[in-house]
């Protein structure tokens, strides 16, 4: 697939494994499992498995809720039962997780390029509030969409629909960056063009019926030049 530069208004980007780096989360288990890259990425993994099936099922708990409940069982895979004040501790990292390198330039510069840039996630608003303040990105960003809104968490097409109303402009006029293979095909089957954000060099996806992203890139600078 092509990116079609032509149609694009406006470009939407995902937050956590995007904006910011949720490898950075093993450092709240430091000291707490043996491996904490790991447990991290079964704690990440098991809150992605929550919001889908809440998706499947109509069964909608908070962001936040989710990815609790996915800490407390990734952490009692390792044979752990930390008290609740101590589970706390550790979400809490998701208020503060390091951004990369390259976002605030990079938004700021496809801002002045003319295209607005939105952060459409499924995190709950007040961490998307901490998330755009941390990164310092609240004065180049056009606005947040967050599942919230409508109960409903990525891929499902609603999303990305609902962010396409909230922007004002059609779906197809509308690019979705994520780091996140199926987030990239949930924006590209509800009609937006898909950049997929490939920031660890991983395997491109071969799992179909989707098609391949319109647009590969490894960050901003590979989307802008691809925009230039």
């Amino acid at each position: 697939m092509t990116l079609q530069t032509q149609r694009i208004s406006a470009i939407t980007v995902d937050s956590y494994s995007t904006l910011l780096d949720v490898d950075s989360a093993a450092g709240a288990l430091n000291g707490i499992v043996a491996d904490s890259a790991r447990v991290a990425a079964a704690w990440r993994q098991q809150s992605l498995i929550y919001a889908t099936t809440c998706n499947f099922i109509g069964h909608y708990r908070t962001f936040y809720e989710l990815n609790r409940a996915a800490l407390v069982y990734a952490l009692a895979r390792e044979g752990l039962r930390p008290a609740a004040p101590d589970v706390d501790r550790v979400l809490a990292i998701y208020h503060d997780l390091q951004p990369f390198g390259d976002v605030r330039t990079g938004i700021a510069k496809l801002r002045d390029m003319g295209y607005p840039v939105w952060v459409v996630s499924n995190g709950d608003p007040d961490m998307l509030q901490s998330l755009v303040r941390d990164a310092h990105i609240e004065d180049v960003v056009s606005g947040i969409v967050s599942a919230h809104e409508i109960r409903r968490y990525k891929p499902a097409a609603e999303i990305y629909q609902h962010a396409a109303r909230r922007i004002g402009q059609p779906t197809w006029a509308l690019a979705h960056a994520s780091a996140a293979w199926f987030d990239v095909a949930g924006a590209m089957h509800a009609g937006m063009q898909g950049v997929w954000m490939n920031r660890k060099d991983e395997p491109a996806e071969v799992f179909g019926p989707f098609p391949p992203p319109d647009l590969t890139v490894s960050g901003f600078n590979q989307l802008i030049a691809a925009l230039d």
